[in-house]
């Protein structure tokens, strides 16, 4: 027989086993990661019949069915030690309860298996409700019910359990049923009749729950609501069936007609004992596996001796803290038996201001029975009143909806062995010993399980990646989840296809997550009333940032306010969980949230261009003090007037640019598109211009690429000749870093022809260093010489030091591919000494990578080592990684020549990180495969 649980003993357990949802197995260790079809079979096969041998052949026939395999003992022998293993990675020894006699059990404790402390609390509430003890009964069947977390054996494989699970899903109906029954006779037919509503559409062809909502409306005084809920059903059965309504309705139906008196609801009854005002537990709460973990793992063993624990719950709107802090307070009844509390303190409820303390002590002194004469008129008197007639029992209290800390603290036990949940859209950091929980929006996982549960139909599983796309565009918040599966289970005709296409559609995505009662929106707009002037400004402003995240400084260009002020409102926003923070100092919204904000600004429309001008200005400003500092000798570019408000960042080298660069880089490229939609194309050309270096230095060759188009477009628009020729030379180096070599020599031969027509010799000079690296990159060194040598004397004649060296390496590079080696020394060594006489570390370290490859084919190899190793150390001192890997090849060959193969192939594999994380597909598939051809050396040798 299954285990029962002892009157009085507790339902706790060491090891939890669900299956009244999807198949669980959770300990002290964590939760059990049961992989496979097979296992999962074995699991549910044994809890479906815990404590009892499941015969071989039964679990060979729920594993595979009709076709097993050929050595199905061993087979079955290998999942059973796999499960093994996995049960006793949430609890040491777990493995053992699995136990072969003849076939196997699986040995459960009482209280562990959730369909055992069902069925135990149905069971008792049975007997309770045959002894009319109706409070009893009613709130053993709410613990019943409790235990259930969705559809019986959700994921379990195949479709040998679907006979058990339908079985199962009755047990479950029927307990509900006979709740409702008990909850009758209580009086408490208003109460319950939402419940009985959704009842009866999930199960329109169930009697009893008809029966039972008919009877509920005569009750409440809505007799003609009452008859029309029997023709409904005659309807639905005729259509369906092909039947009349049972006699016991049609029976009912008479005595609704005739207003038998015996049908009149009997008098409220007052509770005996034990308060317990917890709301209904959800029927389809779904996931937070490891939130509640968290919330039971704070509890001390027993809970008892004198130690208030108090659990603070808080999140965004909409993200389901109510939800959980009711289901645990629903899984915590038993350890809390003198009373459970629940008050709602309107700390973010449509046009009600939130509880006074004073307000909210008087509802809970009442609660546990003190007399209202009793109840002293200040607050800190009934404060004390309150922890006083705490002190001793053992009382669970969820105070929901808290407005902030200062409201929540006169309501806190003092010393009582006392459990506290506490939820608010605030995080309580401030509220002394409290144990936060922040909550975050679901995993993928979990959203769709919410969302099949609310569904209740099959037209989840029929689209499953439809069903993704809605969960992302509802930012895998609950509440948004809960309002998409309610539109989509309310309208048959739909498809989860035609549900995403309505929230895909530009500007109504907040619109469509709406129903009658429920809003996304208005969730977030009662967040929104709460924050003073200064901050909804912020709010509504950073609804404008086009990036992914930001930090203070971006905030405070948008605001036009200082750092500190920007820095201290991002705080706050983030305490209210209306922004994240899910690192040190950088910010972001949730999607909707996001969305909320725009349109907020939408509406208020006070300020129009100009937060957004002085954010591009904040972003141009400081990217072009980054490029400086990567390319020191690279002429600055004029940026205008600054816009006012604006403060950029100061950053003190080379590495704090880089690292600035790789934080914003993704907000540099939205802010550089949302500038070309407004058609600011001097910003746009100037925030091209100023990530150049980083580009090049960081491999981002297609967005190079794009930025640099982006830029010509700009420059035409502009319409300044020099500029322009200057733009196609910079979007030809870029299609040739990206491979586009055609598109390259044909952008860098208009760039030439522009610049000798405008009289421009810098600009010829660069066109032609530029087309001869295009050329060299394709292998064609002959047609690149002439070009390098024209830039040679060009720069020259501009007695341009920086660029002349650059152009004397690329010519000793050339002369050294060509064979051509005393010649490509000279010049290469020429254009060392110039490097180094203006400090151009960026330079030298090309050009020491050329001395390498040129002692490299000399062979000398120890000379050639030294230069590659010192080009190293300098491209990563300056961050250059894109020439560090190139250069790491080049030292790997002159390792290995030197019959160092530990140390070359450890020089490959940095390269290969380098290209790997360049997206340099090319040279990652030569790295691999020379690396593969050297293991295969070293193991044939």
């Amino acid at each position: 027989m299954p285990a029962t649980v002892p009157a009085g003993r507790r339902l706790e357990a060491d090891v939890e086993f669900r299956i009244l949802g999807p198949v669980q197995v959770s300990g002290s260790l964590g939760s059990a990661r049961v992989v496979g079809a097979r296992q999962l079979a074995v699991l549910v096969a044994l809890l479906l019949r815990a404590n009892r041998v499941v015969p071989v052949e039964q679990l060979i026939d729920a594993i595979w069915g009709d076709a097993p395999p050929g050595d199905t003992t061993t087979a079955l022998q290998a999942c059973v030690s796999r499960l093994r293993r996995a049960l006793d990675s949430v609890e040491d020894g777990a493995g053992r309860r699995i136990v072969f006699a003849t076939g196997y059990r699986l040995d459960v404790e009482p209280g562990e298996l959730d369909l055992d402390v069902f069925r135990e609390h149905v069971q008792r509430a049975r007997t309770a409700a045959s002894a009319d003890r109706l409070d009893e009964a009613a709130k053993e069947y709410r613990s019943a019910i409790g235990a259930w977390r969705g559809a019986p054996l959700a994921d379990a494989p195949g479709s040998h359990f679907a006979a058990d699970a339908a079985r199962l899903a009755e047990e479950h109906l029927v307990a509900v049923e006979e709740r409702i029954a008990v909850e009758l006779d209580l009086g408490r037919h208003g109460e319950i009749l939402p419940e009985l509503r959704d009842l009866v559409v999930a199960q329109p062809l169930r009697a009893r729950p008809r029966g039972q909502l008919m009877l509920a409306l005569h009750r409440s005084g809505s007799r003609d609501d009452a008859l029309a809920v029997f023709e409904d059903v005659r309807r639905t059965l005729a259509d369906e069936l092909g039947i009349d309504p049972s006699p016991e309705l049609h029976e009912l139906r008479q005595r609704i007609l005739r207003a038998d008196p015996a049908l009149a609801a009997p008098a409220p009854r007052a509770r005996p004992g034990t308060r317990n005002d917890l709301p209904g537990d959800l029927i389809d709460f779904t996931g937070r596996d490891e939130e509640l973990r968290r919330l039971l793992a704070a509890l001390p063993a027993g809970h008892g001796g004198g130690t208030v624990v108090i659990e603070a719950i808080d999140g965004m709107a909409g993200i389901g803290k109510t939800a959980l802090a009711v289901h645990t307070a629903h899984r915590l009844v038993g350890r809390y038996p003198d009373a459970q509390l629940f008050i709602d303190l309107h700390g973010h409820t449509p046009d009600q201001d939130a509880t006074d303390p004073a307000d909210a002590l008087d509802t809970l002194l009442r609660a546990l029975g003190v007399a209202g004469r009793e109840i002293p008129a200040a607050v800190d008197q009934r404060s004390a009143l309150w922890r006083a007639e705490l002190a001793g029992r053992k009382v669970l209290v969820v105070l929901d909806n808290a407005a902030d800390a200062a409201q929540v603290r006169p309501l806190l036990p003092g010393t009582s062995a006392s459990l506290v949940l506490v939820t608010s859209r605030r995080r309580l950091a401030d509220l002394d010993a409290a144990r936060t929980l922040s909550l975050d929006v679901l995993p993928l996982a979990d959203a769709v399980a919410l969302f099949r549960q609310v569904v209740r139909d099959e037209r989840p599983d029929a689209e499953r990646e439809a069903v993704e796309e809605v969960l992302r565009l509802c930012g895998y918040l609950p509440l948004a989840i809960r309002i998409a599966a309610a539109r989509l289970r309310t309208r048959p005709a739909w498809t989860v296809a035609h549900l995403l296409r309505r929230l895909a559609e530009d500007g109504r995505r907040l619109g469509e997550l709406a129903t009658e009662d429920r809003s996304v929106a208005a969730a977030f707009s009662l967040s929104y009333q709460h924050l003073d002037a200064a901050q909804q400004r912020l709010f509504r402003l950073l609804g404008r940032h086009p990036g992914p995240d930001f930090d203070a400084h971006a905030a405070a260009a948008l605001g036009g306010i200082g750092h500190a002020d920007a820095d201290r409102l991002l705080g706050e926003l983030t305490d209210v969980n209306l922004v994240q923070e899910p690192t040190a100092g950088r910010y972001r919204f949730h999607d909707l949230l996001w969305r909320h904000a725009m349109a907020t600004d939408r509406e208020a429309g006070a300020e129009q261009d100009d937060p957004v001008a002085r954010l591009v200005d904040y972003y141009l400003r400081t990217a072009h003090s980054g490029e400086r500092l990567l390319d020191p000798n690279r002429p600055p570019i004029d940026l205008g007037e600054p816009v006012a408000g604006t403060e950029p960042r100061t950053l003190p080298d080379q590495l704090a640019a880089l690292a600035w660069f790789d934080t914003e880089y993704p907000c540099l490229v939205a802010v550089r598109r949302l500038a070309a939609q407004r058609g600011w194309h001097p910003a746009v050309a100037r925030l091209v211009w100023s990530t150049d270096n980083f580009h090049i230095r960081r491999g981002h060759h297609q967005d190079h690429l794009e930025a640099r188009r982006a830029a010509l477009e700009a420059m035409r628009q502009l319409g300044d000749p020099t500029r322009y020729a200057e733009a196609h030379r910079f979007l030809g180096h870029a299609c040739a870093r990206a491979g586009n070599y055609a598109e390259a020599v044909d952008q860098l031969q208009q760039a030439l022809a522009l610049a000798e027509q405008a009289g421009d010799v810098l600009g010829q000079a660069h066109a032609h260093g530029t087309l001869a690296w295009t050329w060299e990159q394709q292998g064609e060194d002959e047609l690149a010489l002439p070009h390098t040598s024209e830039a040679l004397r060009l720069f020259r004649l501009l007695r341009n030091p920086i660029w002349e060296a650059a152009a004397l390496n690329a010519l000793g590079w050339l002369y050294g591919r060509l064979g051509r080696h005393d010649e490509a020394l000279r010049h290469c060594e020429q254009a060392l000494a110039l490097c180094r006489q203006e400090g151009e570390q960026s330079l030298e370290g090309a050009t020491l990578d050329s001395l390498g490859y040129l002692a490299h084919r000399a062979g000398r190899h120890e000379e050639a080592l030294s230069h590659y190793r010192h080009a190293v150390a300098l491209r990563r001192t300056i961050g250059n990684s894109y020439g560090e890997a190139d250069t790491l090849s080049r030292l790997a060959e002159v390792l290995a020549a030197l019959g160092r193969r530990a140390e070359a192939d450890q020089a490959l594999r940095q390269a290969l990180d380098l290209y790997r994380a360049q997206h340099r597909t090319a040279e990652v598939e030569r790295v691999t495969q020379e690396l593969r051809e050297r293991s295969q050396d070293l193991d044939t040798a």
